[in-house]
């Protein structure tokens, strides 16, 4: 018998569960499994390698039925369908932020249109551009953070949902959840300087006329 580490039998997104290995001749023939794997590690061309095993096989028993295979391209199957799933959420993560940012960019170039004679009245009173901006972008960063505090509390809440999709990453990762609130933060900001510009650069006499 023989001391190993712990195998993911139930895939790679499945708890690591503790393995041992027997000898063979500890056991009577009776009682071996019809199935068996075996693990062959060589430097050669895989052709070669197949080849020279099939021929063992029918040196031994030419009706024995033998089915071979790379570990690293078997270990990347099981891969295939959590890189699927994976990259379908993030389409749709992608259309969310997209979705997120147009709203706010309209949310704040309305509310920049519908005080633009507040603004007028402000820098006919000495305000400066740089004052409206702050303005602006002050109105839009309130709503970043709101918004970014009710996302995290709403992500925090639905992460366990995703548990099964992730790998070697824990469901409330504190470096994930950083990184992508930053990027929001970044990106919506970034939405909400295009009204904030068009807003400071307002002319005092054309808002005071603004109906």
């Amino acid at each position: 018998m023989g001391v190993a580490a712990d195998v993911k039998n139930a895939g790679l997104a499945g708890q690591d569960e503790p393995e041992y290995y027997e000898l063979r001749s500890n056991h009577h023939p009776e009682s071996w499994d019809q199935h068996h794997i075996f693990l062959l590690e060589s430097t050669l061309p895989v052709s070669v390698v197949t080849s020279w095993i099939r021929s063992q096989i029918a040196h031994l028993d030419p009706t024995a039925p033998a089915e071979i295979g790379v570990l690293s391209q078997d270990v990347d199957k099981l891969g295939d369908r959590p890189r699927f799933e994976t990259a379908l959420l993030g389409f749709f993560a992608l259309c969310g932020l997209l979705m997120a940012v147009i709203g706010l960019y309209g949310v704040i170039a309305f509310m920049a249109a519908q005080r633009t004679q507040e603004i007028g009245v402000r820098m006919a009173l000495g305000a400066t551009r740089l004052d409206i901006l702050r303005l602006i972008a002050g109105e839009g960063a309130r709503l970043i953070l709101l918004g970014g505090v009710l996302g995290l509390a709403a992500a925090l809440a639905c992460a366990q949902l995703l548990k099964s999709l992730l790998y070697n990453v824990g469901p409330r990762d504190p470096a994930a959840f950083a990184a992508v609130a930053l990027l929001l933060a970044v990106v919506a900001l970034a939405a909400t300087m295009i009204p904030a510009r068009a807003a400071m650069r307002v002319e005092p006499v054309v808002a005071l006329r603004y109906e």
